[in-house]
Formats: structure tokens, sequence, C-alpha cells
């Protein structure tokens, strides 16, 4: 309780007074803008937690004719986005001293994309193709994570951001369970709906347009500077006391690590891309391994991908205390690390049992329908002779990879911050944005691994590289500081030296 009574405290503590950095005043304005980013953050995962079951057959509302290759643009042109403008915007952002203009520009195309996504049926010319040009301006809208995630770094004290980043991923965590546990509400609805004023259909899938819109332009309220108001405290930390001239050569002349960089840019994309194969390879491996119908596969899932987005928010709870008993340097390597190699370690199948195979005498109706028959098919040869997954090992593999998962990509995010220093970090979050995307469109190409191969080569490949990453930052685990200004003699007594000890104990 005493966490979340910090989520929601305005309060300046004496600590923060004694540094003298910022009035109360300006703390309590500082902390309602990043309480407007939480916001953002919660609202992005919304939107995509909201569509991701309903997407498909409101897909075939519009057009009957459409394959599921089309699905697939529509669910990768969101993240082809990202890859492609993040660096411009990132750039862009790095040139302006706010970060509303382009925020602002975000949240709008963010409601455009729902307006069309609910007026596709009213406007009825090429149904799929406006879905799909829904789809990326809404896509377009989620390049903000490198405006929001750069403005997180610059908008906190080297002591404050991990737990500042712990709560934004908590937020966007909490959007994907909120829009999961919504598109059920908006399901009763139904098809057909109820025609709003005379004019509009509101049914099950354009309903979910219309509250995102609504959403979205309460988060363009509180963008106006009446609410949201720029702090740039992690600059005044690093160079406190100095004039604008001589603080932009500071920072400017402040070292890069480029190895611990690369390292967390390597890690973070690892465990993006890692936890979407295993996330898209959910549904095959309790079809072919444990032989589950499709009802079993979506009830037990359910209940599997449910817990576990609840032990990532336990988890964002959590990791700020944490960080304060152990180093997070270590929290980092085994907590995140090393849990995803035993995740990987452990989906390897052992044993001599084989695997269920697809009954013989199955009704050829039921083999021809949409509805897959349980058991590993014929056409996947290796299901002759590799054992399946046990599912005690798999649930303790899920368990580990949610853990993973939710320490790694928030504390790699805020080591990467504190690595890179109190200098612009536009550019910088950006090519961790591309490193997130470019590893969440190639994640569900482990399908095809695992179609053709096996459990084997798909878990034992993702083993090598989780173990290999984990011995990387394990040899230079301790590299992983914030970074300090090269400062001379004479501006030594001036500057408030960033306090390392946040690292590594």
């Amino acid at each position: 309780m005493d966490v979340l009574g910090k989520l929601f405290t305005l309060k300046q503590s004496e600590s923060d007074r004694l540094l003298g950095l910022e009035s109360p005043k300006e703390y309590r304005e500082r902390w309602i803008s990043i309480r407007v980013i939480y916001y953002m953050g919660f609202l992005i995962y919304l939107a995509f937690g909201i569509v991701a079951t309903s997407i498909w057959p409101y897909l075939k509302s519009l057009d009957p004719a459409t394959e599921k290759v089309f699905l697939t643009y529509v669910f990768a042109i969101p993240s082809v986005l990202q890859l492609v403008c993040s660096p411009l915007f990132g750039w862009w952002n790095n040139k302006l001293k706010s970060i509303r203009v382009p925020i602002v520009f975000f949240i709008v195309t963010f409601i455009l994309g729902h307006v069309l996504h609910a007026l596709i049926e009213e406007i009825n010319f090429h149904g799929k193709y406006m879905l799909l040009l829904s789809r990326g301006l809404i896509g377009m809208s989620t390049v903000s994570c490198t405006i929001y995630r750069a403005y997180m770094s610059s908008a906190t004290t080297v002591a404050e951001r991990t737990k500042a980043m712990s709560f934004l991923s908590l937020a966007q965590t909490g959007g994907l369970l909120a829009g999961s546990a919504l598109q059920p509400i908006f399901s009763l609805l139904g098809e057909e709906g109820f025609i709003f004023m005379g004019l509009i259909r509101v049914n099950m899938y354009t309903a979910v347009g219309w509250f995102c819109t609504a959403l979205g332009c309460i988060n363009l309220v509180l963008m106006m500077p009446f609410v949201f108001k720029d702090h740039q405290i992690a600059l005044k930390e690093a160079v406190k006391g100095l004039d604008t001239k001589t603080t932009k050569a500071v920072w400017k002349s402040s070292k890069l690590e480029y190895l611990p960089i690369n390292l967390m840019l390597t890690a973070f994309a690892l465990l993006m891309f890692v936890y979407i194969a295993v996330q898209t390879l959910l549904s095959p491996i309790a079809l072919d391994q444990f032989g589950w119908s499709n009802e079993d596969s979506l009830f037990y899932l359910g209940i599997l991908m449910t817990v576990g987005a609840l032990i990532s928010c336990i988890l964002f709870l959590l990791l700020d205390p944490l960080c304060k008993r152990f180093s997070e340097s270590n929290v980092l390597v085994y907590g995140a690390m090393f849990a995803l190699f035993v995740s990987q370690l452990l989906l390897i199948p052992f044993g001599s049992e084989p695997i269920t195979p697809v009954t013989n005498g199955s009704n050829l109706t039921e083999l021809n329908s949409t509805t897959a028959a349980p058991g590993c098919p014929s056409t996947q040869e290796w299901c002759e002779w590799i054992p399946p997954i046990g599912k005690v090992q798999f649930t303790i593999s899920y368990t580990l990879l949610c853990v993973s998962f939710s320490i790694g990509t928030t504390l790699s995010q805020a080591v990467f911050s504190k690595l890179l220093g109190p200098r612009p970090q536009g550019t910088w979050m950006a090519l961790l944005t591309c490193a997130g995307s470019a590893a969440r469109i190639l994640g569900p190409g482990s399908v095809t691994i695992y179609v053709l191969f096996g459990t084997y080569w798909t878990f034992g490949a993702g083993t090598v590289l989780a173990g290999l990453v984990f011995l990387w930052m394990w040899i230079y685990r301790d590299s992983l500081q914030p970074a300090k200004p090269a400062i001379s003699s004479e501006m030594a007594e001036e500057l408030k030296v960033l306090n390392s000890t946040k690292l590594r104990q």
C-alpha cells in the first residue's frame, strides 16, 4: 500500500527539497505532467488490447472474402510505422524545447484513426483498406512511445527514474488488461447494435472506436499548458548552478559508453522478441503438444495469460523497492536475463513419450473446418520423434518469461536512459523503440521455425541467444552505471555529481 501511496502523492519530500533543484510548486507540476504520460501509456496499450480479439471478425464483416493473410498486414502495420518513423520523430523531438507539439500530433492521429475505425461501415468504401488505413493512423500514434520515454528520462532524477519507468510499465500493462476486459463488455452490443441520433450505427466493433476517441480527447485536454508543463530536471541535477551555454557544453562533452548502451539495446530487443514469439506459439503448442481442443486452449491459455499479466503488475510495483535492496545491475542480470535463459531452457522437451498425433479417424468435415483437430498434424514430421513439452514445465517457463519480461524491459529502459546521461534522448529512445518494433515484427516468424523444424530448434535457438546475452551482461555488469558529465576541475565545485550507487551497491 505504501508503494501505491507514493504513486498518487504530489508532496515533495524533505530529501528532494534539500537538493535545491526545484520548488514545491515545480515538483507538483512535474509529477502531474509525469502522470499525464502514465495516462498516455495506458491509453496507447488499451487501444491495442481492446481490439486484439475483434479485428478479425470486424474485418470479415467488412469484407467476407478477406483472407487471413490480410490480417497479418493489419496487425503488422503499427510496428512497421514505429520502426520507420521513430528515428525521424526522435530527431525532431531533440530540436524542440517541449514535447507538447509532437505529442499533440500523435494524439490527433490516434483520434482520427479511431474515428475512421468507427465510421468504416458508414463510409462503405473498400472496407478492409479503410481498416488498414485506420490501423496505420493508430500505429503512427504509437510512435509517441519514443517521445514520452525520452521525456521520462529528462523529467526524472537518477534516483526517481527506475520507479517512474516501472509505473509507466504498470500503466501500459494495465491498459492491456483493461482492453482485454472491456472487449467482452462491448460484445454485448452485438453486430446490430443501435443507431445513435438516427445517424451513426454503434455496435460491438464501432463502439470501440468511439470509446477510444473519447479517451483520446481527454488526453488532448491533459496535454494543454494549464495541465502539462515540461520540466527538464535531469539536466538540472547533472549540472546544477551552471548557465545555459555551459550546461549545453557539459552534456555534449559527456562520454558515451557504447558497449553497455548496445548491450541494453540488445537485451531489450531479445526480451521483446522472445516474449512475442512465445505469445504467438501459445496456441500451436496447446493444440499440438497437449492435444487440447480450441475451446480448451482458449480457456486455459486465457487463465495463464491473465495470471502472467497480474504477476507483471505486481513486479512493476515491487521493482523500485527491490532495486533499493539490491543493485539494479544484479536485478537486471539475474531477475531478467537469467530468468529468460531458464524459461527457454525449460521449453526444450525431454522424455520418450510420443506427441499425441491427430486422430486418423477424425471426421473429414471437422478436419476441413476452421476448427483445427487436436494433436500434432502429420505435416509436421518432427512430431514422430520429438517428445512433447510437459504441462508443468510449460507453465513454469511461461511464468519465468513474464517475470523476465517485466523486470527486463523496465530496467533495460531505465539503465539505457541513465547510461545516456542528461543529454536530449529523443534519437536514442527512437533506436530503443526501433529495436522493440523490429523484434515484434520478427517474433511471429518463430511459428515458421516451429512448424518446419520443431521444438528442439525453436527453443534451443532461444536458449542459446538468451544464454549468450546473459553471459555478456554478467561480464559487463560493472559498466551499467549512469553517465557523468566530463568536467574540468573548476567546474567540479559547481556540479552535483550523479549518484551512481543506484546502479551498484
